[in-house]
């Protein structure tokens, strides 16, 4: 759950970053640090061979890993409603 908490927090902080500097070269010292924090807890959630860990690895740019950070964020709330309803259903 601690993983999951702080991968909202990076989400936010790189939504920030990005909305910042949308048109503009992202600062690059707080793209590398957030992108090892980003990594670090994708290895923990999804382990290094996922495609995600991968993708975020072998980027420079901070408009990819926005992207699958969204992509797993929207994913997680597929599958909690998914799971809302199953409960409901039964």
């Amino acid at each position: 759950m601690h993983f999951r908490n702080e991968f909202k927090t990076l989400y936010s902080e790189i939504e920030k970053l990005m909305k910042r500097d949308l048109h503009q070269f992202v600062g690059e010292a707080k793209f590398e640090t957030l992108k090892k924090e980003i990594l670090d807890v994708l290895k923990t959630l999804f382990g290094e061979a996922s495609r995600e860990y991968r993708v975020v690895k072998l980027t420079n740019s901070p408009a990819t890993v926005f992207k699958v950070m969204n992509h797993i964020a929207a994913r997680t709330k597929t599958k909690t409603l998914t799971s809302i309803k199953t409960a409901v259903n039964m």
